[in-house]
């Protein structure tokens, strides 16, 4: 999953899932010690491709159309211990835009209060 892009507006997600479903989610050890989870639905990266932050793969994995944390109201089931690559994806970044795009959802806008 890529970072947030520095210049965009902070908007609030409005859950569409789409990050989760489009880029490739790679987390580190430490991501699996504060989420014991992933150890049992990622797939370990061979060794040749692992680095300080790149242990196991969450998303694509064959058979799941997204990260297998993805609940299907489209909320994170492991928010509170999610991995740091999520943490530091932004709503309303490059990247969130791009997200659903390739989802077929609009660019997210500010919302009216």
């Amino acid at each position: 999953m890529s970072l947030g892009s520095a210049e965009s507006t902070e908007l609030v997600c409005d859950g569409c899932g789409a990050c989760c479903k489009t880029f490739p989610v790679l987390v580190s050890i430490s991501d699996s010690t504060r989420e014991s989870r992933i150890k049992q639905e990622a797939r370990q990266l061979p060794e040749w491709q692992r680095t300080e932050e790149w242990e196991y793969q969450l998303h694509p994995l064959p058979f799941l159309p997204a990260c297998p944390f993805l609940a299907v109201d489209n909320r994170c089931a492991v928010y509170a211990t999610r991995p740091d690559p999520c943490r530091r994806f932004r709503a309303g970044s490059k990247e969130c835009h791009e997200a659903r795009a390739r989802t077929g959802l609009e660019p997210l806008r500010e919302s009216k209060q």
